[in-house]
């Protein structure tokens, strides 16, 4: 496997993926019990930890190279758990993440469907879901001029606007994204900086900028070897063809 995240070694990412696998299956094997035993009352948070595990696991097969066609299966697994635990508020970024590698993956839209409904019937105002699900499923909802985070996503309020009138401009706005704003304006999530300390290093992705790329047409040249910016999941098909 060729190493997409060169700040963990191989070695090491196998066995953090190793982990996360024992810990999937402890947690799946807790969650059965307890439907055994008749408890319908399992904590969502229950489930959240399931979901960081597995959304952990994506990121991290994806870091150590490995093939794409490999992460569906616990891509499903994923959504499947987000349903139980998601909230407005709650695991913004892993949505995110899994709505943006569906969209670069062309995953069915029987797939998607459940994220598409669990921003819907929440109501949820934000122009980066706005963008992405419009792209799957047109809606005649007006898009949202706000984010749920201003720092860093504000930003593609930019790059969405540029990209009505200047492709080549909006593209340029985007590498300012990744290189200054993007990893800096997640300063106050767990994972940062974490390659420091040769523990627990998933892999840093801005998923939403490929995805993005898709999305408004853009031509990513530039971006190609760019930190952050998930190439070869927006070219996936590019050797298809």
């Amino acid at each position: 496997m060729k190493l997409r995240d060169k700040l963990f070694t191989e070695e090491q990412y196998i066995k953090q993926l190793a982990k996360y696998t024992t810990k999937i299956e402890k947690l799946q094997s807790e969650i059965c019990q307890s439907e055994d035993n008749g408890d319908e009352q399992i904590s969502p948070d229950f489930y959240g930890r399931l979901l960081d595990c597995q959304v952990n696991s994506i990121v991290t097969m994806y870091s150590m190279g490995e093939r794409l066609e490999c992460i569906k299966p616990n891509y499903i697994l994923a959504i499947q758990n987000l349903e139980k635990c998601w909230t407005p508020y709650g695991y913004y970024l892993q949505m995110l993440w899994l709505l943006s590698i569906g969209i670069m993956l062309d995953y069915e839209d029987d797939i998607l469907r459940s994220l598409y409904k669990l921003i819907e019937n929440n109501g949820i105002n934000d122009h980066v879901y706005d963008i992405l699900l419009n792209y799957r499923f047109p809606r005649q909802k007006k898009i949202s001029d706000c984010v749920f985070d201003n720092i860093p996503y504000y930003a593609i309020l930019d790059i969405t606007d540029l990209a009505k009138e200047d492709k080549c401009t909006a593209v340029k706005r985007l590498e300012k994204y990744l290189k200054k704003e993007w990893y800096r304006g997640h300063s106050a999530y767990p994972w940062y900086n974490d390659h420091k300390y040769g523990i627990v290093h998933d892999g840093y992705w801005s998923f939403e900028s490929g995805a993005l790329v898709k999305i408004l047409g853009l031509d990513d040249s530039i971006l190609k070897g760019q930190p952050y910016y998930p190439y070869d999941m927006v070219h996936w098909t590019d050797g298809q063809k």
